[in-house]
């Protein structure tokens, strides 16, 4: 009778203590896989950061790039604005002066003849 109980008791606690280590098991994986889960959104989720992270940079740099070309063509607009500006007063100072000078050689010629 000991010997059954002990042969009963055995198999008892193998088949419970092998039941208990599937369950556990079963929860390691469960919990393994649900971290390899959180693990692959976080990586994926990263990837969106590092992606809306890049675009805003991209987007970033036109926006200066297109703002620096803004201040170069203004600044190019305003050279040219000035030197036509210039030319336009020297050509109009110019014309007086030639206009003046006719008037002095015609004066000049008039006075020599007469």
């Amino acid at each position: 009778m000991y010997y059954f109980y002990y042969y009963y008791y055995s198999f008892y606690f193998y088949y419970y203590y092998k039941y208990y280590q599937n369950y556990f098991y079963y929860y390691y994986c469960y919990f393994y896989y649900n971290n390899y889960y959180y693990y692959y959104y976080n990586y994926y989720y990263y990837n969106y950061y590092y992606y809306y992270y890049y675009y805003f940079y991209y987007y970033y740099y036109y926006y200066y790039y297109y703002y620096y070309y803004y201040y170069y063509f203004y600044y190019y607009y305003y050279y040219y604005y000035y030197y036509y500006y210039y030319n336009y007063y020297y050509y109009y100072y110019y014309n007086y002066y030639c206009y003046y000078y006719y008037y002095y050689c015609y004066y000049y010629l008039y006075f020599y003849y007469y």
